[in-house]
């Protein structure tokens, strides 16, 4: 086949999409670039079935009318930032064919350099290591290695090869995709695609096109990348499309550049889309209705998507680890209960294995626990509730467990706050014969003594001394330390009252709230430093809420 005319486009194009279709959830398991939310596969299938149903509509298998119908289906089905590239990939394609009724591989060629050129243009900062490099390698080795390949059946192939070798170098131009040991996912993505093409031009034009009930081509999406928990940048992936009221080219151009600026100053991982009067643009901001107030200036709101990144990232992560089997290989695997996420990695890092979500004001469920419990993999489990209202419910989803599975044991140290937790995972040692481990761990959480500060929030008595709202309150383990309006004064009396209970303690550690910057962390520190010379100061980033600072003082 020497000449590519509209009707075998859309087999070629059909072939695609499912073998797209077929590994959106591999693909969707890769996603760790830009933001680890799990939905590349998912928003490149968005585009592509949009486009299908453009073609489905269409009365004419002309080349010209059959990729201008999958150039605008593309655009107004795209989401996330996978989809709005990969739709200015076919944008490229179809304006650079400029209304041919056949292609050449010379012409695809040419098409693929318009495509890529159009593509970069849509990316404000363009990054490699993404589908945009495989774009621009396809673009440029077909150029360079395939003129003089006129048969499609040969030219496909290449094209397929020289994708896929790309999508495996992804991971030596991103050091997110180096650390999570995977290739990036919307350039795998486009190679199935290209794949697709190359499956069609040998003869293998039957595509089945149901979304749901595929098998996952190319491997599992069950464990095919560990994606780490992460702060994102910003919380809310916005998509707008904008009919433009009636302006000439120059002027939306003008309104293009403008917007771009915008933009850059609201979020990032932006593409903006000027096509035929429409503008879509897809941005990750902390401040979408801001956003869409600067588009509507500029004419009619056609659609609006926005997602939660933070919560869609979460939920990989639960999905992640419901998958995994914890502690796998030790003796005895750990759940414990934190109410943030820096106290979380430092319970980790001293040996726990699972940490269930949950403090004051949101105690776990019985199930949480239960649950946490039933993934690990040792049949003796050592549980820290690090709360007084959740020993009871861990009491509960302990004997639960062992009711199921007799083989189970489950030992609970009735841990009453997370500086007791750490304090007992500090001499945490899996060799060390259970009943000699718990025995250690019981010692170690009982000999710290904690402190606790938050505030107020109405005129109460707490153990028997009034308390005004909006003062500051430092607790202990059964006592109220210290009450005041002066923060730094209020963690100075909690402490020299541990310490005239107690002189011998050498060592304490601050663990700052979410609410305290490490600026103001770092000075509260240094103060009780001078204060106090003969103790060792040590500070950690708690991220837990409602309290200020948690003090251990051992």
């Amino acid at each position: 086949m020497k000449r590519l005319n509209g009707k075998f486009f859309i087999l070629a194009f059909r072939k695609a999409a499912e073998r797209l279709l077929a590994n959106k959830d591999e693909i969707n398991a890769l996603n760790v670039f830009p933001v680890p939310d799990g939905d590349t596969g998912s928003n490149m299938s968005a585009a592509v079935l949009e486009a299908l149903s453009y073609l489905d509509k269409l009365k004419s298998d002309d080349l010209s009318d059959v990729l201008e119908a999958v150039k605008t289906g593309m655009l107004m089905g795209a989401r996330g930032n996978s989809g709005v590239i990969l739709s200015q990939i076919f944008r490229g394609f179809a304006e650079g064919t400029k209304e041919k009724k056949l292609l050449t591989t010379k012409a695809f060629t040419e098409a693929l350099q318009s495509a890529k050129e159009v593509a970069y243009k849509s990316v404000i900062k363009p990054v490699e290591g993404t589908m945009l490099t495989v774009i621009r390698v396809v673009a440029d080795r077909a150029r360079d290695e395939l003129a003089d390949v006129e048969e499609f059946e040969e030219y496909f192939k290449r094209i397929s090869e020289i994708a896929f070798e790309t999508v495996d170098l992804t991971p030596t131009m991103l050091a997110k995709l180096r650390e999570a040991g995977v290739v990036d996912a919307g350039a795998k993505g486009l190679a199935y695609i290209f794949e697709g093409f190359n499956l069609a031009a040998q003869g293998d034009t039957e595509a089945e096109l149901l979304e749901t009930g595929l098998a996952v081509a190319g491997g599992s999406a069950e464990k095919i990348v560990e994606v780490v928990k992460e702060e994102l940048k910003y919380t809310y992936c916005t998509e707008l499309i904008i009919a433009l009221d009636d302006q000439n080219n120059e002027e939306q151009h003008e309104i293009c550049d403008s917007l771009k600026s915008y933009l850059e100053e609201m979020g990032d991982s932006i593409v903006i889309v000027n096509q035929d009067n429409i503008i879509k643009i897809h941005i990750h901001t902390d401040h979408p209705g801001e956003v869409i107030e600067k588009f509507i200036s500029y004419g009619q709101l056609q659609k609006v998507k926005i997602d939660n990144m933070k919560l869609q990232h979460e939920h990989v992560i639960e999905v992640q680890e419901a998958q995994q089997n914890f502690g796998e290989g030790k003796v005895h695997g750990i759940v414990a209960v934190s109410p943030g996420e820096g106290l979380s990695e430092i319970m980790k890092s001293l040996g726990a294995d699972i940490l269930v979500k949950g403090g004051q004001t949101m105690n776990p469920s019985m199930k949480d626990i239960y649950d946490s419990i039933e993934r690990l993999e040792p049949n003796v489990v050592i549980l820290l509730p690090n709360n007084p209202n959740i020993i009871l419910t861990a009491k509960e989803a302990a004997n639960a467990v062992m009711e199921k599975n007799p083989a189970k044991k489950v030992y609970i140290i009735p841990t009453r706050s997370v500086q007791e937790g750490i304090s007992a995972l500090a001499v945490y040692d899996d060799s060390m014969d259970t009943d000699e481990l718990i025995k250690e761990m019981e010692e170690a959480a009982e000999r710290v003594a904690p402190i606790s500060i938050t505030y107020a929030i109405r005129d109460s008595s707490v153990k028997g001394k009034k308390v005004r709202k909006g003062e500051y309150i430092a607790l202990g383990k059964d006592k109220l330390f210290a009450t005041g309006r002066k923060l730094e004064k209020v963690a100075f009396e909690s402490i020299k009252k541990v310490l005239d209970e107690n002189e011998d303690y050498e060592i304490a550690t601050i663990f700052y709230g979410k609410d305290i910057k490490e600026e103001a962390a770092k000075k509260l520190m240094d103060y009780l430093s001078d204060e106090f010379e003969n103790l060792e100061f040590e500070l950690h980033n708690g991220g837990q809420p409602y309290y200020y600072y948690l003090i251990a003082i051992e």
